[in-house]
């Protein structure tokens, strides 16, 4: 009955465990929104959807040991459209700047570039460099239309 009770309760506890982990990871890496304020205060709304790490050197002036590309949803709750370029983005990670890149594939440019009708979303990719895979990304992001001039900060944990 005592090794039972002990096999159940360390079951319980793995199962505890694994479920903590994952519930975590998601909610540190994706479905967290990102509000930029727009002109008529009527917010931008970034969703991350995937991460997706390339563990290969790359070379974007500098060489960085891998890579990001981070794939997100914006959507306008505006009823104007936007124009993406106006999103600027810096992305850091370990305090350090890295960067941003636009990677064109079959004629489809993907990042922040192109207009997004009023209450209407756009699916994007963007690649970000990476000094290592353990330290998070932390993306500053603000439209350059804003005129209170907010930034928002947005850290992605990649471990």
């Amino acid at each position: 009955m005592k090794k039972f009770k002990c096999l159940f309760l360390t079951l319980l506890f793995f199962i505890a465990m694994s479920n903590t982990s994952i519930c975590i990871e998601k909610n540190n890496i994706l479905n967290k929104d990102i509000l930029i304020n727009n002109v008529e205060k009527d917010d931008i709304k970034i969703s991350i959807t995937d991460i997706n790490i390339v563990e290969e050197k790359i070379s974007v002036g500098d060489v960085y040991n891998s890579s990001a590309i981070i794939s997100m949803n914006v959507k306008n709750n505006s009823k104007h459209d936007i124009e993406l370029s106006n999103i600027d983005v810096y992305p850091y990670q370990g305090g350090k700047p890295v960067k941003y890149f636009v990677s064109t594939a079959k004629e489809d440019i993907q990042g922040f570039i192109g207009n997004v009708k009023g209450g209407e979303g756009k699916d994007i990719k963007m690649g970000i460099t990476l000094h290592n895979t353990k330290d998070p990304i932390k993306l500053e992001l603000n439209n350059i239309e804003d005129k209170s001039k907010e930034q928002i900060v947005h850290s992605i944990n990649i471990k």
